[in-house]
């Protein structure tokens, strides 16, 4: 009897595995999700070295908040992309993070550099992913 549970419980862990090898290997490059990882990068790249300017570092984390939005919702559906579904929504969530950070009152400058340096590592780490998929 504790074969068979022990040979059950392999099985079932196995299946997950044999999915994850599947979604893996289904995983397709996508011109779309790669042109929005690119334009959040480089906005963020520009945007922090304009942190002394709030007005208009508040103005790109809201044009951010919105391209991350629009990644997470355009990538939710895309069929085996797990991993990048998952990566768009905390690219997401670090966005809306400095968007309600300025929505709460004054960033200071060394937090806009910060947090805009984060989101562009990302993005490009990103870019990585989506870039090593079989075109």
């Amino acid at each position: 009897m504790k074969k068979l549970i022990y040979s059950f419980v392999i099985l079932l862990s196995g299946c997950a595995t044999i999915n994850d090898a599947i979604d893996a290997f289904l995983m397709k490059y996508d011109n779309n999700e790669y042109k929005l990882i690119t334009e959040i990068r480089t906005q963020s790249s520009f945007a922090k070295d304009r942190c002394n300017d709030s007005v208009e570092s508040k103005r790109v984390a809201k044009e951010l908040l919105y391209t991350s939005k629009f990644l997470m919702n355009y990538a939710e559906n895309l069929p085996h992309n797990k991993p990048m579904q998952q990566a768009t929504v905390d690219l997401y969530e670090m966005v809306k993070g400095l968007s309600d950070k300025y929505d709460a009152g004054p960033v200071s400058p060394v937090f806009c550099k910060i947090k805009y340096k984060n989101i562009e590592d990302s993005a490009s780490t990103m870019q990585k992913s989506e870039g090593n998929k079989p075109k």
